[in-house]
């Protein structure tokens, strides 16, 4: 039995165990192709579980924060002790936003939800069509956040929709607001530029999808891509400098602190560039993916990465500490008095201190880890062998002796969407995924 590691993106990996005794070569070039690099990051791919990947905010003596068991939680920010609650009808991995005592979050149901902070009562829903991960933004009385169904949302502070601006694929991305202009991305390869009336301003495209959210400091947009760059713009569009790593920038925005930018990438570096020039300063090597958007508190940074770790460092790059989970760490920490605060794939929030000791940790209600399953939108284009039958004479040539494969009907190759060949749709044996 041989195993194969797909690398998934957004905190975690699909193994893959194939029996190749049981298939022939060309079955197995269907099913090897969904082990190539995910072109998207396939955030909304994660299944039911009891994993964290929202980052905890910090409000009135509360961490609030979802889950994948479809609970959004208050607990108390010392003792860890759940406060309260909610249940909705989808997987929570977006993060929420706070405004005035209301909570904003949005699930995989399909609704971003308003709540009280303080008791976690339900103010109302909006339904929009199609998942939400997006981190909500209130601005000025209004609500904006991305959604799967490619439309950037524009909701009043009562619930009520405003508008919705149409990209051409899913926003994922968290959108900002820097003075009075809306900036997101999308799976389009595109930021865009808002205003606030739904007005396309400019956009500004690239080679990868933008799940990375943007940070805007200084009149400059810095944020990230799955074409493996780091990019710079000034608010009006205009390009200023890029940083190239060795893998794709997915999901978290970057960190930008006294005119240095910290970003992770999925080759498993947290890199510092010079704000103004991206010169690199230093980069510290993880032992797999860093999707988080770092913290700072005190002179150290904090953040946490795919290998189960959680890190802090020197202002130079340098290890002070590490604390181990058991579950991947893709959760963006929170520094509050003296503690930090995180989730893990694990299904637990920790509280450490900010020398690494724990203070706390709590569990969700399910104890079993969320299954990430690639969909097919996440994978690239391939070519895909395809067998034509041999011909009778073909047949009558070899009857009784050996063929080389080269010699014996002929292939073809064709550009295909990998996850929709018959292939994958059978139940073969000796080939299961988890």
């Amino acid at each position: 039995m041989e195993r194969y590691v797909s690398d998934s993106g957004i905190g975690g990996k699909t193994i893959f165990e194939v029996d190749e005794n049981q298939f022939g070569e060309v079955e197995m070039t269907a099913i090897l192709s969904m082990i190539k690099e995910t072109i998207k990051a396939p955030i909304f791919s994660v299944g039911l579980g009891g994993s964290i990947y929202s980052t905890p905010v910090v409000y009135k003596g509360l961490v609030y924060f979802g889950a994948c068991d479809k609970n959004f939680y208050a607990v108390d920010v010392e003792t860890g002790r759940e406060e309260w609650r909610f249940v909705t009808d989808g997987v929570i991995i977006g993060s929420p936003a706070i405004h005035n005592g209301t909570v904003y979050f949005g699930s995989y149901d399909n609704c971003l939800y308003a709540l009280s902070a303080e008791n976690g009562k339900l103010i109302w829903k909006h339904s929009a069509d199609d998942m939400i991960f997006s981190t909500p933004l209130v601005h000025k009385g209004v609500v904006y956040f991305g959604c799967k169904d490619g439309n950037l949302y524009a909701v009043s502070t009562e619930g009520k929709l405003l508008w919705k601006f149409p990209a051409k694929d899913s926003v994922a991305t968290s959108p900002k607001v820097y003075k009075d202009v809306i900036y997101f991305g999308s799976d389009d390869m595109n930021l865009y530029a808002v205003s606030l009336d739904c007005k396309k301003l400019w956009s500004f495209a690239v080679n990868g999808c933008i799940s990375a959210s943007p940070e805007i400091c200084n009149d400059i947009i810095y944020f990230g891509s799955m074409d493996h760059n780091l990019y710079a713009l000034s608010i009006e569009g205009k390009f200023l400098w890029k940083f190239e790593t060795k893998a794709a920038i997915a999901l978290r925005e970057p960190l930008v602190h006294n005119d240095v930018v910290y970003t992770g990438s999925r080759e498993g570096n947290l890199f510092a560039l010079d704000a103004k020039s991206g010169r690199l300063l230093w980069k510290f090597p993880a032992k797999d993916i860093i999707i988080t958007t770092p913290a700072v508190d005190r002179e150290r940074i904090f953040f946490g990465s795919d290998d189960k770790n959680f890190y802090a460092l020197d202002m130079d790059g340098k290890l002070m500490w590490r604390f181990t989970t058991n579950g991947f760490c893709p959760s963006s920490p929170s520094v509050y008095n003296g503690k930090v605060y995180f989730g893990s794939f694990d299904c637990n929030l920790y509280a450490v201190t900010v020398d690494g000791k724990l203070v706390w940790k709590f569990p969700t209600s399910l104890s079993n880890q969320s299954r990430i399953d690639i969909e097919s939108e996440h994978l690239p284009r391939t070519v895909q062998v395809v067998w034509k039958p041999e011909t009778g004479e073909e047949k009558e040539k070899y009857k009784g002796g050996e063929a080389d494969i080269a010699d014996y009907g002929t292939f073809s190759g064709t550009y295909i969407d990998t996850t929709k060949t018959d292939y994958l749709g059978r139940k073969k044996k000796g080939y299961k995924t988890r």
